[in-house]
């Protein structure tokens, strides 16, 4: 009885140390990261009066990775009126925890610091209007960019 006892444990050490070896011989997984934004079209409602629109959670960029990734960058495309009117970069802005306040996207703005693994970053947005924009729709393009870590 013994002697069968004591072979199941040599096995058992066998394999646990055979498991060992092949993890540490398994090469490491590939780096990834994968952008997605909810929703895929946004609308920005429609503004009353003249002045700041503010669109609360209007946007949510949900960033999964298994890798560190630089800052993340959001930018906007002038928005445009089938008639030809135009409200330009400068006058959409966007907030975010990491932005302390209404941001203007003239130029990219930084939504996220260098981070890994899986996170969500949630947008407000603001659109300044003004009395010569006219009424409709408009249609522009926002871009979310993930930066090489530094």
């Amino acid at each position: 009885m013994k002697r069968v006892l004591i072979t199941a444990w040599i096995v058992a050490a066998a394999l646990i140390g055979f498991a060992a070896v092949a993890e540490a011989v398994q090469p490491a997984a590939k780096p990834f990261i994968n952008v997605s934004t909810s929703p895929q079209r946004l609308d920005l409602g429609t503004a009353s009066f003249p002045g700041p629109h503010n669109v609360s959670k209007a946007l949510t960029v949900q960033v999964d990775s298994n890798c560190l990734h630089g800052p993340i960058t959001i930018s906007a495309t002038t928005l445009r009126h089938h008639l030809g009117d135009s409200i330009p970069p400068g006058r959409i802005f966007v907030r975010t925890k990491g932005t302390y306040g209404f941001v203007p996207m003239d130029r990219p703005v930084a939504i996220s610091a260098p981070m890994s693994g899986p996170h969500s970053i949630v947008l407000d947005l603001q659109v300044q209007t003004g009395f010569t924009d006219l009424t409709g729709r408009y249609r522009g393009t926002f871009t979310v960019t993930v930066m090489p870590p530094v």
